[in-house]
């Protein structure tokens, strides 16, 4: 960032990220590079060599939703399938601001790639500290989801907004395909 070396991955298969905030020069340009060096081979076949994945700048708030941070189950789907499926959300809420906040979130599942909604849910409002994390659970239900297999594959999306106050400070979202 800006000609300072940031960090090194040396995995290509596996996801990863670094915060930059200390290394980015507010109201001014900056120049992010990612590059990739391969000088010996890094695995028993040939890897090949480059970027195959997405490389993504995201901008967050100070309350934001942990990377990662959303893990979604529907423990007692087979008894329920076919009917509403009670989901639990747990979500991890991080606030690197300087003050307390209040913050609500609003969980809402999409067949994905739609607009159709089948649930939605919001949480009471709950105090995240000053430099700190929270894990905030919910339960969803969904409105009969169609199970996901390899003839069917079935996917949804689970939009989680975070609110402080009435303002909607993140959007982060969730793949989950129901399958017991």
């Amino acid at each position: 960032i800006n000609g300072t070396k940031l960090c090194t991955h040396p995995y290509g298969y596996t996801p990863f990220s670094f915060d930059i905030t200390e290394y980015v020069t507010f109201d001014a340009e900056n120049v992010i590079t990612v590059k990739v060096d391969h000088k010996t081979p890094s695995s028993r076949w040939y890897s090949g060599s480059g970027i195959y994945r997405s490389v993504n700048l995201t901008v967050m708030d100070e309350v934001h939703v942990d990377l990662y941070g959303t893990k979604v189950t529907a423990p007692n789907l087979e008894k329920e399938q076919g009917g509403k499926v009670n989901m639990t959300v747990n979500t991890t809420v991080v606030n690197d601001g300087t003050k307390a906040k209040d913050v609500v979130l609003v969980h809402t599942i999409y067949e994905k790639g739609t607009e159709n909604s089948i649930g939605t849910v919001t949480t009471a409002a709950q105090s995240v500290k000053a430099g700190e994390s929270k894990e905030i659970a919910a339960t969803l239900q969904a409105n009969n989801p169609k199970l996901w297999d390899i003839t069917a594959p079935n996917l949804y999306t689970v939009v989680t907004e975070v609110k402080v106050g009435n303002a909607v400070v993140d959007t982060y979202e969730t793949e989950y395909g129901f399958r017991y």
